[in-house]
């Protein structure tokens, strides 16, 4: 390694614990109940005086109990609050329409409904009172109507009148519509402080912004690059920096001025950033991409870096994302400013084997997004494009496989059943910039290229998804900060869990299970890394 290397090299290793993670005590949580409430089937409703609201009511039979589901969660109680919100999911894994109206069981349902669509899945708030223990439970109704249409449930809201009454009226007009009634008892615990999953977040005051990140999947290490220049990684377990590598240069005052005003010709990364970063686990090296196109690998040995190559995979453009094949000498590179993926072998001296064309006739920016190996087989690979298409790719072949128009973020889906499944958030407009959000989160056959499930919050949009490799769970983080943890098999939402102070929309979230079967969720903003355990009893 040349002098001028080792001078860009700066170890940095300290015994004692980095502030740069905190325990955050301020994190809102709900966690789903642990005995789910059944739906029954409303057969009627009695009117004998005095009995009035009264159901007869039926239970469903196994295989109608699989379709319609509706989950109550429990909710931190704030004493400093007037009211507590509970998240309630609504989920219909069938062809029909179904209409929806929860509420607190001392309440009147409202008039107007909420659509669940064909296979899907909705979060819904509701808002009751806070109690004077944390111990209090509290009970929630939810009405399923199952239609054939959404103009049968407009027909039936306009019967309705000013409120919805459950009476024998109703009864008749749900009768009319053929529409099926169901309903149950959703019990709410609203849950202590202490019960709430740790958040440990770090804030990066001394750095300069992250743009990318990697999570070693033996040791307890996170990698993360900077717009300065520099890489990071850190013990999230022993809440310390292991290392700090400052891998470019920072240009002078005027480099930087002429970049910004270039910036008004021609988008692109500034040649000193640092914008992708991956852990080659196979040969315990380091992969670093940066914003003139140069692709950096660094070996690690315990807390020192040494630089084995550095080579120019595109010219004048930003290195963006990296894949590393599991088993194969393979890495995979993209540019947000480049249609072409390509395809390295480090065992051939890091020579190009193939490239894979992304882009698409008649749009103004066709770089690529995200770039992953599907973890259930490695040779192939799914790619996300400016142009807001998924595409599914194969090292074996030199074309694009599969194409699917809509999604800005994309990750493969854990399915038990074995389907090829990924979870895709789409904008419902052209959005090619780093903040698109989303009103579902959408799980797509890659065979069909159809979209099987969707799943959403009420009121809410989606920024960002993750999926375990190899658990049946997967997240979501909404527009206010909030992580949703749903299960992959049931599309059931388990828990909810709020990150206080947060500065800015996030960059990434990935899940990672250390030797201890600890599972993680780590989130990236752009001045703080939140760390979360997921505490959830899944199966594998």
């Amino acid at each position: 390694m040349s002098t001028s290397v080792e001078s860009l090299i700066e170890q940095d290793v300290k015994e004692t614990s980095i502030s740069v993670f905190k325990l955050v005590d301020k994190a809102h949580s709900v966690v789903v109940s642990p005995a789910p409430s059944q739906l029954q089937q409303v057969i009627s409703v009695s009117e004998v005086p005095g009995e009035a609201g009264s159901y007869k009511v039926g239970f469903l039979s196994s295989e109608t109990s699989k379709l319609f589901g509706a989950y109550a969660a429990g909710a931190s109680f704030d004493s400093n609050k007037e009211t507590i919100r509970c998240p309630v999911t609504l989920t219909n894994k069938t062809e029909h329409y179904v209409g929806i109206w929860v509420k607190p069981t001392n309440e009147q349902f409202t008039r107007t409904a909420m659509i669940l669509e064909p296979h899907s899945s909705l979060v819904v708030s509701v808002t009751m009172k806070a109690h004077e223990s944390p111990q209090d439970t509290v009970k929630i109704e939810a009405l399923m109507i199952v239609l054939q249409s959404k103009h049968d449930l407009v027909e039936l809201e306009s019967s309705i009148g000013g409120k919805l009454t459950m009476d024998s009226g109703f009864m008749a007009h749900t009768k009319k519509l053929q529409a099926d009634v169901y309903w149950a008892t959703l019990p709410a615990i609203i849950c202590e402080p202490a019960r709430c999953p740790q958040i440990m977040s770090g804030s990066t005051e001394n750095m300069t912004l992250i743009t990318s990140i990697d999570v070693h999947p033996i040791k307890t290490w996170i990698a993360t690059t900077h717009k300065g220049g520099t890489v990071y990684i850190w013990d999230y377990q022993k809440q310390k920096r292991v290392s700090k590598l400052q891998v470019t240069k920072v240009p002078s005052i005027l480099a930087g001025l002429i970049h910004k005003y270039s910036q008004y010709i021609e988008e692109k990364s500034a040649p000193h950033w640092l914008c992708s970063v991956k852990f080659i686990t196979q040969e315990k090296w380091l992969a670093v991409g940066d914003g003139d196109g140069y692709i950096y690998v660094y070996a690690y040995a315990d807390t020192k870096l040494y630089e084995v190559k550095k080579f120019r995979a595109y010219h004048g453009k930003s290195v963006d994302s990296l894949a590393v094949h599991p088993s194969e000498p393979y890495l995979l590179s993209s540019s947000a400013f480049d249609g072409r993926i390509k395809h390295w072998d480090w065992s051939r001296t890091w020579e190009k084997i193939q490239e894979f064309d992304v882009t698409t006739s008649g749009v103004l920016k066709d770089g690529v997004r995200s770039l992953k190996f599907n973890p259930r087989d490695a040779n192939t690979f799914a790619c996300v494009t400016y142009a807001n298409r998924a595409m599914v790719g194969n090292i074996k072949s030199s074309s694009l496989t599969a194409t699917m128009k809509g999604p800005f973020n994309a990750d493969y889906f854990f399915a038990p059943s074995h389907q090829h499944l990924m979870v895709t958030l789409s904008s419902p407009h052209d959005c090619a910039c780093v903040k698109c959000t989303s009103p579902n989160s959408e799980i797509r056959d890659l065979e069909t290229r159809k979209i099987v499930h969707t799943l959403g919050v009420n009121g809410r949009k989606t920024r960002r998804v993750a999926c375990h490799p190899r658990l049946p769970i997967f997240a979501t983080m909404l527009d206010d900060g909030t992580v949703c943890l749903w299960h992959a098999s049931t599309y059931r939402l388990e828990k909810m869990v709020h990150i206080p102070d947060t500065d800015s929309s996030s960059h990434d979230m990935v899940f990672v299970t250390d030797t201890n079967d600890i599972t993680r969720v780590i989130v990236t903003f752009e001045s703080m890394i939140a760390i979360m355990e997921v505490n959830m009893p899944m199966e594998r």
